[in-house]
């Protein structure tokens, strides 16, 4: 089945949608052959904002300090550079997944 007249933003919501681990930008970015990792972030982002007024959810597993376990509270979904705590450049990069609003997690 082919799903070639859907938006990248809609591809990205199916894929987190029905995805049954939380995945990162680069995974989505190879899945459906985006090119930038900042567009994927970007795309995140937008539909973040539209959750509020839908009927679902996205659900963040914050980036975190391989080296020291320093977890970054974000406000945008990014992969942060550095730890501000050890300066390891070695970051596990936020993952995402998108979950219907219910009773239990909202």
């Amino acid at each position: 089945m082919e799903y070639d007249f859907l938006t990248t933003r809609e591809k990205i919501f199916y894929l987190l949608m029905y995805a049954d681990e939380p995945l990162s930008a680069k995974q989505i970015m190879k899945i459906l052959g985006i090119k930038k990792e900042k567009e994927v972030y970007s795309h995140i982002y937008h539909l973040a904002k539209s959750s509020k007024r839908k009927d679902y959810i996205i659900i963040m597993f914050p980036p975190e300090c391989e080296d020291c376990g320093y977890v970054f509270k974000l406000e945008i979904p990014k992969k942060p550079s550095k730890c501000p705590v050890c300066k390891s450049e070695r970051i596990k990069p936020p993952s995402f997944l998108i979950r219907k609003k219910g009773k239990n997690n909202e």
